[in-house]
């Protein structure tokens, strides 16, 4: 008995740490891969002009499908890119696959472990109810407070988080482009990664606290009906007079 508390015990402290990559990933995968962010950017920061002979929704669409859909060892077939660009986007896309790969491993554990969950609570819906919403409230405050701080780190020093990134996974130099001759850069300003950034924290921090209300929600009126029902079940008739 003991040994399955404990066992149960792990499993919902595992089901907690991966609500943070499964929250994130399905947050990553969203904006990274929405074509309207994309136009709205590129409007944002005149690309349309600084780019007047190409047709940048076109491109744009090659390079998500590419890094979507493509093949990790070959190099996107479009002339807009020089080799060296190219080269950065297979390294991109190698990068996006871990990520989203990462993302459904994740999903398809937390449901696993949920199943093994259930397995240890002999069917017992009200003890696996109370477990999993302990589980999403633990999870979804775990993934605020991450975004929270996620969010104003990018915010106060994004250059640094950007370097940052590039450093931690991408070879030296390869991901520098000149913007007078290496289209990438101009295509995609800098800026564009931030507001992608903050979106991604934005978009995060509004997932946790919904899940967080939900859980909150449903535990209050779940007290009320567990208190209806306690109630319900007091004598209230009155006692009858005894003989004597």
């Amino acid at each position: 008995m003991k040994h399955e508390k404990l066992f149960a015990l792990i499993v919902s402290v595992l089901m907690i740490l991966l609500i943070p990559l499964i929250i994130y990933g399905y947050n990553f995968n969203s904006i990274t891969f929405d074509k309207d962010f994309y136009k709205k950017e590129f409007l944002k920061y005149n690309v349309h002009n600084n780019l007047r002979n190409y047709d940048i929704e076109s491109i744009n669409n090659d390079v998500l499908n590419y890094l979507q859909f493509g093949k990790n060892n070959e190099l996107i077939k479009n002339d807009f890119f020089n080799e060296r660009e190219k080269t950065h986007l297979l390294d991109v896309k190698i990068l996006i696959s871990k990520v989203l790969s990462i993302y459904c491993s994740s999903a398809i554990l937390f449901l696993l472990l949920f199943i093994l969950l259930i397995l240890l609570s002999n069917f017992n819906f009200l003890k696996i109810a109370k477990r999993f919403f302990i589980i999403l409230l633990a999870g979804s405050f775990l993934t605020l407070l991450d975004a929270v701080l996620f969010f104003i780190l990018s915010n106060f020093n994004f250059n640094f988080v950007f370097d940052l990134f590039h450093k931690s996974f991408f070879d030296f130099g390869s991901y520098i482009f000149n913007p007078e001759f290496e289209n990438i850069v101009v295509l995609y300003p800098k800026n564009l990664f931030f507001d992608a950034l903050i979106k991604i924290a934005a978009s995060t921090i509004i997932t946790s606290v919904s899940i967080l209300f939900f859980c909150i929600t449903f535990s209050f009126f779940l007290k009320i009906r567990f208190f209806k029902i306690f109630f319900r079940k007091i004598p209230t008739g009155k006692m009858k007079n005894r003989k004597l």
